[in-house]
């Protein structure tokens, strides 16, 4: 397989539960994945009880190590940055395990100290949300990590050994409250008050997906979905209710993801109470994000990733050269006081000849569907739907309720007279 001509990096991190490699273009600053691939091993599986990692959890990250180093290569990545969290340095044999690891991965790891861990999540969740203003958390296998985000920076910084795994020896629902919340004592009561509580992390992520299913929400992206603090508290406490034997019922949670579900809920519960915010926000951007995002050249960094994407799809698919920031200014220019949003109307403008290449009679429905699920960061539910309406708009002036479908929900009738007319 030819190897690409673009710059590329890759991630990969090597978890207590499982071990995943994320690709990315360098100048890419939405950081839209161009690999992303992850494998259970469970790694970090009966460690409070033997102190060592798991044999056959060690056989099986080795061989996935191995085959990531293969896809690498394959792909033109020319620099491999990986790292070990909870399970390996807390191990008796973690240095053991290391050493194997970069053998077979052909690239050094490093093993991340809990506050590093926590405060690479919190620059990936300003990666991805850069007016990110609050908490984050980020639960993984072994571990939990908090970290306070505000001012495009990271603050302080916590880790917290009660991920499901760390939680093997304890006894019964009351035994597991009483250790959540003595952990827990140590996060800041009210950190998160009027702010958000941004979470990442696998086993959360698994929840959002199962709200999507109950909730019937219109679209399936996990970053930047977003809920009421109550709202999330009291569904995460119902998935904590779930017994064992109701597991099947947690639809839109793999297999594998189910059995820590009701673990996950009831932690996330107890932290929403303890840090007391506003809005609960899902992150697709963490650990990995946060550790390439500093590796990017200073000038990509400073860009908003949300245009930076937009402008490298609208070249790409345009019939012709044009400058979409031009287009901005003459459309802005064309309404009277503060119509919509500017930055929303620089988007929409580079998205604009997106699908001129498409047949005529699909090229709106197309447009809607590809702005609706853009591969960016520095974007929100709601904007999503505003530009998906603006896209539509563009190629055709009836039909959107079709073309849309409940997205359009997200969005008031004002919203949607404004997103059409600037389409």
């Amino acid at each position: 397989m030819a190897a690409s001509s673009v710059a590329r990096s890759a991630v990969v991190d090597i978890g207590s539960n499982s071990v995943r490699m994320v690709a990315f273009d360098r100048h890419d600053r939405s950081l839209a994945p161009v690999f992303n691939e992850k494998a259970m091993s469970g790694l970090g599986r009966n460690l409070l009880a033997t102190s060592r990692l798991d044999p056959a959890g060690w056989a099986s990250a080795l061989a996935i190590l191995a085959r990531f180093r293969m896809v690498a290569a394959s792909m033109g990545v020319d620099r491999i940055r990986a790292v070990a969290t909870a399970a390996v340095r807390d191990a008796f044999d973690g240095e053991e395990f290391v050493r194997v690891a970069e053998a077979a991965l052909g690239a050094p790891v490093e093993v991340l100290a809990g506050s590093e861990e926590a405060r690479l999540s919190g620059v990936g969740v300003l990666c991805g949300i850069p007016g990110a203003e609050g908490m984050i958390g980020d639960l993984g296998g072994g571990s939990l990590e908090l970290a306070a985000v505000g001012g495009g920076r990271v603050g302080e910084t916590l880790s917290l050994p009660i991920g499901p795994l760390a939680l093997g020896d304890t006894v019964g629902a009351r035994g597991e409250a009483k250790r959540l919340i003595s952990a827990l004592d140590a996060a800041p009561q009210g950190g998160a008050r009027g702010q958000s509580l941004y979470v990442v992390g696998g086993a959360w992520r698994a929840l959002a997906k199962h709200h999507f299913e109950k909730s019937k929400h219109p679209i399936w992206i996990i970053h930047e979905y977003d809920l009421a603090a109550e709202e999330a508290k009291r569904f995460a406490a119902r998935v904590g209710a779930t017994r064992k034997g109701d597991l099947g019922k947690l639809v839109g949670i793999s297999g594998r993801r189910r059995e820590f579900a009701p673990y996950s809920g009831r932690l996330l519960a107890h932290l929403i109470e303890r840090l007391d915010p506003k809005r609960v926000v899902f992150s697709g951007y963490g650990l990995r994000e946060g550790i390439a995002f500093e590796e990017m050249p200073a000038d990509v960094r400073r860009r908003d990733p949300l245009i930076d994407h937009c402008r490298r799809l609208g070249r790409a698919s345009a019939r012709a050269p044009f400058d979409g920031d031009l287009m901005a200014r003459w459309v802005g220019g064309a309404f009277e006081g503060d119509f919509a949003d500017p930055r929303l109307v620089r988007a929409a403008a580079w998205l604009s000849d997106m699908s001129g290449s498409d047949h005529p009679d699909y090229r709106g429905h197309h447009a809607a569907a590809r702005t609706l699920h853009l591969a960016s960061a520095g974007i929100d539910h709601r904007e999503r739907a505003f530009l998906a309406v603006t896209a539509y708009a563009r190629y055709h002036g009836f039909g959107m309720e079709e073309a849309l479908g409940d997205a359009l929900k997200l969005l008031d009738d004002a919203q949607v007279n404004r997103a059409a007319t600037v389409g």
